[in-house]
């Protein structure tokens, strides 16, 4: 072969190994979503692993987990820029005014969180824990006034969940459904929330899940998660994806 049908080959087939890497990326880049880091915060609380089973069903969301007090201790040293979420699982009382500081610079700086379940009964003694959730499941020994009403929690109840606001980003493909799960009552909510999931069962507060603004970031709570059968509940999985999809994302 001569020297110029060598080049012309080898010119060839550098052109061709380009063309070939730029399509692969290009399919990578329309076949697989971004992967978006959030970091998964337990303790206080005991639940069942199929928790966990939510997350790994998720094809564009990877995730670190940390347990109370370890995540307090994390936040005082600004550790948490790099999650694009913070999902809270916990039900934790202990936070000094050091991590309430820290807490609060998260929420300055944009930091998305989405709370689910019981982590609505954290944070008893802090009066801004409420402001930043949207609401708070009161647990009346914390309090010496022997007038407060306590919230109540009723387990394994079947309920009809209502999609008040069918528009909102974290409705998005939602149908009403049904679920078995744990019921809360009594709780207390800021007027100014909106609404997003309601139920009309008789041992459930009617709203049942909402979002909330403090200072720049955006806040999810969804009241239901109690167990394996609400972990295992397609549209249940199908909210808490869009929360993460949409605290994270100011854009939206």
């Amino acid at each position: 072969m001569s020297n110029s049908c060598m080049k012309l080959f080898y010119h060839l087939f550098i052109i061709s190994l380009i063309i070939f890497l730029i399509s692969i990326l290009s399919c990578n880049q329309k076949g697989h979503p971004t992967m978006e880091n959030i970091l998964i915060v337990t303790g206080g609380h005991d639940f069942e692993p199929s928790f966990f089973n939510i997350f790994d069903s998720f094809t564009d969301v990877k995730y670190d987990t940390i347990s109370q007090p370890r995540f307090n201790r994390m936040i005082t040293s600004d550790l948490t820029h790099h999650y694009s979420a913070l999902v809270f699982y916990d039900m934790w009382q202990e936070i000094n005014n050091d991590q309430k500081q820290a807490y609060l610079r998260m929420l300055d700086k944009g930091q998305g969180m989405v709370f689910l379940h019981h982590s609505l009964v954290s944070y008893q003694d802090w009066d801004a824990f409420i402001e930043i959730v949207g609401g708070k499941y009161i647990e009346a020994e914390y309090y010496d006034d022997p007038n407060v009403k306590g919230s109540t929690y009723k387990e394994d109840i079947t309920l009809d969940i209502e999609v008040v606001d069918k528009n909102h980003p974290v409705t998005k493909d939602v149908s009403d459904f049904t679920i078995y799960d744990e019921g809360y009552q009594y709780i207390e909510m800021l007027p100014n929330i909106h609404r997003l999931l309601s139920t009309s069962h008789p041992d459930c507060t009617p709203t049942v899940g909402w979002v909330n603004k403090y200072k720049n970031s955006r806040i999810v709570y969804l009241l239901l998660g109690h167990g394996q059968d609400a972990h295992e509940n397609p549209q249940y999985r199908k909210l808490i994806h869009n929360a993460i999809k949409w605290v994270e994302n100011n854009e939206l």
